[in-house]
């Protein structure tokens, strides 16, 4: 088969051009000026280039996925920006801020349904996950349910927000959680 493939004949297709400077393609010869172009069938292999592209967009798209799996089953995810990991879990519990030689490095946590998330962000990216069951509702639990924020956490959490190396839609994330950590039991 691949041997009448390679055998398989040129198509001669006219280039033409006409006295007004247009160009045409005919299967006829050219009335005036013009030259004639030998097409064969495509050979069905690809240019590396373009097969890497194509692996690179599979690759896109296979991480894209991935991102929105995880939104819909609520569960952060190594590479999320801060608002993907928002969509996916809301608001943290608490956060533990720091900036070291620049980057804003943030311990995200989220308590509830009997399990803790700690999510560990470097400049607004999730950089990894630790996950804990049965942390909250156990026997050793002495935590009120429910409980507003310290204003230690507070504090902590207006120092994060007050960083220069947050963007703008970051910044008014974070203080848009301040405000309901402010509300919190009045």
């Amino acid at each position: 088969m691949a041997v009448l493939l390679l055998a398989a004949p040129a198509w001669a297709i006219n280039k033409c051009t006409a006295s007004d400077g247009k160009v045409v393609f005919q299967d006829a010869p050219c009335a005036g000026q013009g030259e004639v172009l030998n097409v064969r069938p495509a050979s069905g292999h690809a240019d590396p280039a373009t097969q890497a592209s194509a692996q690179e967009r599979l690759q896109k798209l296979k991480a894209d996925n991935a991102m929105a799996e995880a939104i819909r089953l609520h569960r952060p995810l190594v590479g999320m920006t801060t608002a993907q990991l928002q969509d996916a879990m809301g608001l943290p519990t608490r956060v533990n801020a720091s900036n070291y030689n620049g980057a804003l490095h943030d311990q995200l946590i989220y308590e509830g349904r009997g399990e803790t998330w700690y999510v560990y962000t470097r400049n607004g990216v999730v950089t990894s996950v630790q996950h804990q069951q049965g942390v909250l509702g156990t026997a050793t639990d002495t935590r009120p349910r429910g409980r507003c924020p310290t204003s230690h956490e507070i504090n902590n959490a207006i120092t994060a927000a007050s960083s220069n190396y947050l963007s703008e839609a970051e910044r008014e994330q974070r203080w848009k959680a301040i405000r309901e950590m402010l509300g919190c039991g009045k």
